[in-house]
C-alpha cells in the first residue's frame, strides 16, 4: 500500500484520518510532521534574514541554514508515509495465522522496523 498521499494532503484532512480509527498515520507520522513544522520555522526565519540590512556577514550562513531546513523538511515528510508503511508491517504480521512459520520472528521483526523510522 502507498501512504505517500498523507504528506500531500491537507492539514485538516491528515487531522481527520487520523482521529480515525485507521491505524495510520498515528504518533509516528504526527511526530514527523511536527518536524516538518518545525523545519519549515527555521527555513522561514533564514529566508526572513536573508538579504535584510545588517545581516550581510550572516548571509551565507543562512542561505546554508534555509537549504539544510528545506531538506530536512522533505525528509521529515516522507517520514509520515514511512512510518504508516512501518506500522503497517506491524499490523500484517500481528494478523498472520497464529501457525504460521516463524510467525514470532517476522512479529518481532516488524515491530523493530518499525521502530527504526521515527529513530531515522
Amino acid at each position: 500500500m502507498d501512504f505517500a498521499h498523507f504528506q500531500s494532503m491537507p492539514l485538516d484532512g491528515l487531522l481527520e484520518v487520523t482521529a480515525s480509527k485507521e491505524p495510520v498515520p498515528g504518533g509516528g507520522g504526527i511526530a514527523a510532521m511536527t518536524a516538518a513544522s518545525a523545519a519549515a520555522l527555521v527555513e522561514m526565519v533564514a529566508n526572513l534574514t536573508i538579504g535584510k540590512k545588517g545581516y550581510d556577514e550572516i548571509e551565507k550562513l543562512m542561505v546554508s541554514i534555509r537549504d539544510k531546513a528545506h531538506g530536512l523538511r522533505q525528509r521529515y515528510l516522507d517520514g509520515i508515509a514511512e512510518d504508516a508503511a512501518a506500522f503497517d508491517g506491524v499490523i500484517r504480521a500481528v494478523r498472520l495465522p497464529k501457525d504460521t512459520p516463524d510467525r514470532a520472528a517476522k512479529v518481532q521483526q516488524a515491530f523493530k522496523d518499525a521502530a527504526l523510522s521515527p529513530f531515522e
